[in-house]
């Protein structure tokens, strides 16, 4: 108890300094207002050669200096865009924190500056494949290998690897850019709506003949939501020609089949209106990225990003992409205020994922979706500690890259939060909260506390100051958010689909691999997340397993030859858990064709514990198909100390 109590009050008192722990900007006395980037691309050099200019607005008094994020940057010079007076420089180097969150870019200012004064200037820098925002491919490395391929991945705070920036969810910014490229048939997609003509005049001269793409973006948005993509792609509307705004962008070889699996995109993005209220950012865009991508989406605005893991031809990963459009709203429009309140993003997203996705598919398959998610979340707690801080919605992030804190937990335990609130105050009431909510605090980032106090003040202005609803949410919600653990109310997502999949590994276990038991053939009707359960249950269970039993069950379902890799990727972890190695040819093309971060670190954390050397022969020769963030991940988590114990 004491620990906890610690624990909070050192966050009332980052609270009240109102500063973000994981920046090393001084936001909190100067703030960027618009940034416009000239970046000339080298994708098979994997260099950019970057200018960037900011307009910073002063909101504290004897402003002298800018202090930036930048991580593994080539800062060359500073300079006055307006009289070309160059500006002292030095990166403040951060010690055992420049690796983790890089190093601190100071600019010193030829005088001092007031609150409502403001601050232009340009730093010309350059960016290497160092940067683990990015992951520059080889065209032998794409599925067309016709051309090289960029693209990034920013969240939590690896946007300083590519543009020098206030790198917290705490500032948002106007954005705009104008990027070159030397080959014409490389096609650029950045944040932002793509421009006709020539908008933007160069910042810099160039000897070559150059390909320009102009994107500008009229909204502000927090560092980790810019992104590019750049490669062979081609962009494609999806649903009614004349009446959808929603598009597809991806490898021209596989473009036919994305269209088909996402036609109904814009039909999502008008069902999430309907419950929380009007769509803000124009048009619709989805790119699915080459299998290195080391997640399943990222909610970039205009420019989401995905896997192509949800890509499977029956369209049961298409809850990737609703979840990542009800980013829109929660994320996007408002916005955590810093890493230790992710759940205000994911919580929040979670919870209108499973309401879309309840009224396509029913109330069973939100149920099992959350029981899985559920018990993923509680295998993850006891990886990090049930009273690690990690383990809370309000982990501390002081010191460490936050990357680090990534889990279920803001995702599911913030989810269930918002779900028991709902069945206090009842559903209706709770959708008219949650769209006032959007309004009241639309393009701002926001804490835990300031959503604690709205709440508290619409129940009582809507449904009464004696609302039964407010003493319980007083009771529960702190703790909810701040102490470790399981949440302090538990909720019951048990259905009959549940005790079918159960019943089903059960009899299999009972087999002992001697015979095919009698209800077997359920699998091949179970919902997808029934499905996920029976393959869970195998993998928990791999103690009671035999070879026998193994070697049985992927002769009756096929299972080591099925195209769902979320599916495959939970039957693989059982292979690797109960060393059953028949499949190591399969296991091996898997980790050396995905990318997602947590499959690979249980994968080969597993693989580790028996077959350090196998393990280790494999990450060298698919290092470089990872995306950077993947491979600080393996070195960190598996190869300094090796887990794996948790399914995702």
């Amino acid at each position: 108890m004491f620990n906890i109590i610690l624990f909070v009050i050192i966050i009332d008192v980052i609270k009240a300094l109102n500063r973000d722990v994981n920046t090393f900007s001084n936001y909190h006395e100067i703030q960027i207002h618009k940034l416009h980037i000239e970046w000339l691309l080298d994708l098979n050099q994997k260099i950019i050669n970057g200018t960037a200019e900011y307009h910073f607005n002063v909101i504290k008094n004897n402003i002298k200096e800018i202090h930036l994020d930048v991580y593994q940057l080539d800062i060359i010079i500073a300079y006055d865009f307006a009289t070309g007076t160059v500006l002292k420089h030095e990166v403040e180097n951060m010690g055992e924190q420049s690796l983790k969150q890089g190093d601190r870019l100071k600019i010193y200012l030829p005088k001092s500056y007031n609150n409502g004064d403001q601050v232009k200037l340009r730093i010309k820098y350059g960016v290497t494949e160092k940067a683990r925002a990015l992951s520059f491919m080889t065209k032998e490395q794409t599925e067309s290998k016709l051309l090289p391929y960029l693209y990034s991945y920013c969240q939590d705070n690896n946007c300083r690897s590519m543009i020098p920036l206030q790198d917290t969810p705490s500032i948002k910014q106007y954005f705009s850019a104008l990027v070159l490229v030397k080959d014409p048939r490389i096609k650029v997609y950045m944040t932002g709506n793509l421009l006709e003509g020539r908008p933007f005049k160069r910042m810099n001269s160039y000897s070559e003949a150059l390909t320009e793409y102009h994107i500008s973006l009229d909204i502000k948005i927090p560092s980790y939501l810019l992104a590019i993509v750049a490669g062979n792609l081609e962009q494609r509307k999806v649903g009614n020609q004349q009446t959808s705004r929603s598009y597809v962008i991806t490898e021209p070889t596989s473009i036919d089949r994305v269209a088909k699996e996402l036609e109904f995109l814009q039909e999502y993005v008008d069902t999430l209106a309907n419950y929380i209220g009007p769509y803000e950012w124009g048009d619709y865009k989805i790119v699915i990225l080459p299998p290195s991508f080391p997640l399943g989406g990222m909610e970039h605005p205009l420019l989401t990003f995905a896997s192509p893991t949800i890509i499977v031809g029956d369209k049961s990963g298409v809850g990737v992409a609703i979840h990542e459009i009800a980013h829109s709203w929660v994320g996007n429009t408002v916005t955590c205020s810093d890493w230790a309140n992710m759940w205000i993003n994911e919580g929040f997203c979670t919870f209108l994922e499973r309401k879309i996705l309840e009224q396509y598919n029913g109330e069973d398959y939100s149920k099992m979706y959350s029981f899985l998610s559920n018990d993923t979340m509680f295998q993850q707690m006891a990886r990090y500690g049930m009273d690690h801080s990690y383990s809370s919605l309000h982990p501390n992030t002081s010191g460490e890259n936050p990357d680090d804190s990534q889990s279920e937990v803001p995702y599911n335990k913030g989810y269930q939060l918002l779900l028991y609130i709902e069945q206090q105050v009842g559903k209706q009431n709770f959708q008219k909260m949650l769209q006032q909510y959007i309004i009241q605090f639309k393009w701002q980032s926001i804490d835990e506390d300031v959503f604690y106090r709205y709440l508290l003040s619409w129940i009582a202005t809507n449904l009464g100051k004696d609302h039964a609803s407010i003493k319980e949410i007083k009771t529960i919600y702190k703790e909810w958010v701040y102490v470790p653990g399981k949440p302090p109310r538990t909720l019951d997502f048990h259905t009959d689909a549940y005790d079918q999949a159960m019943a089903l590994a059960k009899a299999w276990l009972d087999s002992k691999g001697n015979k095919v038991p009698d209800n077997a053939e359920d699998y091949k009707n179970y919902i997808y997340y029934q499905k996920q359960q029976f393959l869970n249950e195998i993998a928990t269970k791999y103690g009671e397993m035999t070879e026998k039993t193994y070697k049985l069950i992927d002769q009756t379902y096929l299972l080591s030859d099925q195209k769902d890799s979320r599916l495959l990727y939970r039957w693989l972890i059982g292979c690797l858990r109960g060393k059953f190695y028949d499949r190591m040819e399969v296991i091996k093309n898997f980790m050396g064709s995905h990318g997602a971060r947590s499959w690979l670190v249980n994968m080969y954390g597993t693989l580790f514990k028996d077959k350090p050397d196998v393990a280790r022969e494999w990450f060298a020769e698919f290092r470089s198909f990872y995306h950077p963030s993947v491979v600080d991940a393996l070195e960190n988590e598996v190869f300094k100390n090796s887990i794996g114990n948790s399914i995702q």
